[in-house]
């Protein structure tokens, strides 16, 4: 399991949940500022685009999920279960010869470029 260890640690998703505690740091800013405020509206006002203009722009994008940096993704493929290997339908081969034409060898003087004449 600690070899795992680094491909958690690097992993978009568990660097942002890192992030959770400055969460709930500035839910409780907002809350303090204004007591109306629930965790349902300051979500929707975080990540739902109903942000009041209250000027911490700077602090609201270091809450998790709002952006993810591209460069601590990784992907781990793990194929499920067993692999089977199934066999080809196979054909058997005829060992009988099918061959349309003779066996001919042509005699060593009829294949000689540069014949003598004949007589």
């Amino acid at each position: 399991m600690i070899f795992l260890l680094p491909v958690i640690m690097l992993n978009a998703s568990f660097s942002e949940l890192l992030k959770v505690p400055q969460l709930v740091s500035h839910f409780i800013k907002h809350n303090q500022l204004n007591a109306d405020i629930g965790i349902i509206t300051f979500i929707k006002m975080h990540y739902l685009g109903q942000d009041i203009n209250d000027n911490d722009q700077e602090e609201d994008m270091k809450l998790p999920f709002k952006k993810i940096d591209g460069h601590h993704m990784f992907s781990l493929g793990v194929p499920q279960g067993k692999t089977r290997l199934i066999a080809a339908a196979s054909k058997k081969i005829s060992s009988k010869k099918v061959f349309g034409y003779q066996l001919f060898i042509p005699g060593a003087y009829t294949t000689s470029l540069l014949r003598p004449p004949t007589t």
